[in-house]
């Protein structure tokens, strides 16, 4: 009998946080779904993105989760190169996942640190959507100092490249060049469709959110600047997310103080993952002209749920009027976002709910979860004539 692959999964956030977004949803989704095939164990730190440590966490030992996996939750003080040799030395695995490209301590780090072990291991890195345009125009020169290094080192040479789209297949290419081992499986996701009922909707009036952290890359200005320029429906727009950046935030407040009367803005705060369908009840449209995603947990979340989306043209997810399921538009057309929102705005009750169905209709097409389920297994099983670079997309 084949015995079970052990993958060990580096990532900077895990559950029980949550506020990191798509990246621990993902995690959390590959686990659940394929923890009868592999044996997981997971490296992460003790503390959610706001770095507050876990209340009934054991830090600094393997334990048990319920999600039926090992965990390492390394406390801020033991988050040591240190530390981390000695557990990716002592540590059994068959190969290594890391989730991220630019974190230190979970993905940069273990990297530099697995080169130097005798027996080698098979890396795989999903980079999350760091290498995209838009991420990369954040902090843009310590990024493109760190890719010149990354080229040079060597130590990406060995790596299989996991992206979850075909714009995320190119984006990495760009950034790492054309001859790189790359396989395209899309995200898992926690979320399944819901039974959609009819809401109540008002024409001339719409129920917006924005459901991220607030971030410059999840781009909540220029949604409030598009905002500004609407006069001609009552749109009531709701915020949900952390604060991640408090600068950031305060150039939100200032935009928000600007606006018309016809616009309300309510900040909600953060909200547990166990909320979002009633959160998603609660409204009939969400706008992210995000920079860059390489998924978008939220997004698909959004639409199982029947709520169409407003987004950029920086997603997976294309093509969506066609389909009636939403619009995603170029930023750089600040206008076409308006028409979008009075769009929606000027729908009745019972048009609403018609595109709530197309929008629903549009991911479950999306989304073949047993196929990819699948993929996954091929690319983290110990099978040597397994080749990931044969393909994209199997």
């Amino acid at each position: 009998m084949k015995s079970k692959t052990t993958l060990l999964i580096c990532v900077d956030w895990f559950w029980p946080g949550y506020l990191a977004g798509g990246p621990v949803r993902s995690v959390i989704a590959l686990i659940e779904a394929l923890r009868n095939e592999i044996d997981f164990k997971v490296i992460t730190q003790n503390g959610d993105i706001d770095n507050k440590p876990y209340a009934d966490i054991t830090p600094n030992c393997w334990v048990t989760s319920p999600l039926g996996c090992l965990v390492y939750y390394v406390s801020k003080e033991e988050l040591t190169a240190k530390r981390l040799r000695i557990l990716l030395t002592e540590t059994t695995y068959d190969a290594v996942y890391l989730n991220s490209f630019f974190s230190y301590y979970f993905s940069i780090l273990p990297l530099r640190i697995l080169h130097t072990l005798p027996h080698s291991k098979r890396i795989i890195l999903a980079p999350r959507g760091m290498l995209g345009k838009g991420a990369l125009a954040l902090k843009s020169f310590k990024k493109k100092l760190f890719l010149v290094y990354a080229k040079l080192s060597g130590i990406y040479k060995q790596v299989q490249w996991h992206a979850t789209s075909e714009q995320e297949v190119a984006e990495i290419k760009a950034a790492m060049g054309a001859a790189i081992r790359i396989v395209n499986i899309a995200n898992l996701t926690v979320f399944k469709k819901s039974d959609l009922k009819i809401k109540p909707k008002s024409k001339g009036i719409l129920r917006l959110c924005f459901i991220s952290r607030i971030s410059p890359k999840k781009n909540l200005t220029y949604a409030l600047q598009v905002l500004s320029t609407v006069q001609e429906a009552t749109i009531q727009f709701s915020i949900f997310g952390p604060i991640e950046d408090s600068s950031y935030w305060n150039e939100c407040e200032k935009i928000i103080k600007t606006l018309p009367d016809n616009i309300t803005v309510n900040y909600k705060g953060s909200y547990q993952p166990e909320q979002i369908v009633a959160v998603l009840n609660s409204v009939d449209v969400l706008m992210l002209p995000t920079l860059n995603e390489n998924f978008g947990h939220v997004i698909v979340e959004s639409m199982l749920n029947g709520v169409p989306v407003i987004i950029s043209d920086q997603t997976p997810w294309r093509r969506l009027q066609a389909a009636k399921a939403g619009f995603d538009l170029v930023l750089g057309a600040p206008q076409h976002f308006k028409t979008a929102l009075l769009f929606y705005a000027q729908l009745t009750e019972l048009e609403m709910h018609q595109h709530a169905q197309w929008a629903q209709n549009y991911m479950v097409e999306q989304l073949n979860e047993a196929t990819t389920v699948l993929k996954y297994q091929h690319l983290f099983c110990k099978d040597e004539s397994y080749d990931a670079n044969q393909s994209i997309g199997f």
